[in-house]
């Protein structure tokens, strides 16, 4: 296992490229540990997800006896439809089964899904334009609105008719609000 030490370095890092108008990959940072197999796997699959227009939002691999189960999430704002997860999965399995070494591995490619819980700055930053619930830490009402911005220590929402700053350490849970975005 390697111990991620700068986790929130990769989220700066991932932030800064948002500024431009390139598309670019985020990668679930909430585990402190990420195996070797899954930085690999991650290296391997990231370019080719990357080069078709999606972003990886998650990527999660476990070893069974069945052989490597993976569970890759995908996103691009114009939604995600059957065909996407099924074009992904024709492209990364047979990288997947090069890097493994094997032909046991079951893929799972799916979209976010319409209400997916946010687990990391650089989630915020790449659901920017969609609409968010927010729950804070000292607060029992959740805060709906569009993400507009982020940076490395929060996100500005439009709430109603105002915009509302709203620190990444004040926030106790957020997800996507369904607003039949995203789906095609």
């Amino acid at each position: 296992m390697i111990l991620l030490c700068s986790i929130q370095q990769l989220e700066v890092d991932l932030l800064k490229r948002v500024g431009s108008d390139s598309f670019f990959v985020a990668i679930e940072v909430t585990a402190v540990e990420r195996s070797a197999g899954e930085d690999r796997l991650f290296s391997v699959v990231a370019p080719v997800v990357e080069k078709m227009g999606y972003a990886i939002v998650e990527l999660i691999s476990q070893r069974r006896r069945s052989g490597l189960q993976v569970h890759l999430i995908i996103y691009r704002p114009d939604g995600i439809g059957v065909q996407d997860c099924e074009d992904v999965y024709r492209a990364v399995l047979p990288r997947i089964e090069v890097v493994d070494d094997t032909r046991d591995v079951h893929l799972e490619v799916s979209s976010p899904g319409l209400t997916r819980n946010l687990k990391s700055a650089a989630e915020f930053a790449l659901f920017r334009s969609r609409r968010v619930k927010v729950l804070m830490d000292n607060s029992e009402q959740w805060v709906t609105g569009t993400i507009l911005s982020t940076d490395d220590t929060g996100l500005t929402i439009r709430a109603e008719e105002s915009e509302q700053r709203i620190d990444f350490t004040s926030i106790r849970k957020a997800r996507l609000e369904d607003a039949g975005e995203g789906v095609r």
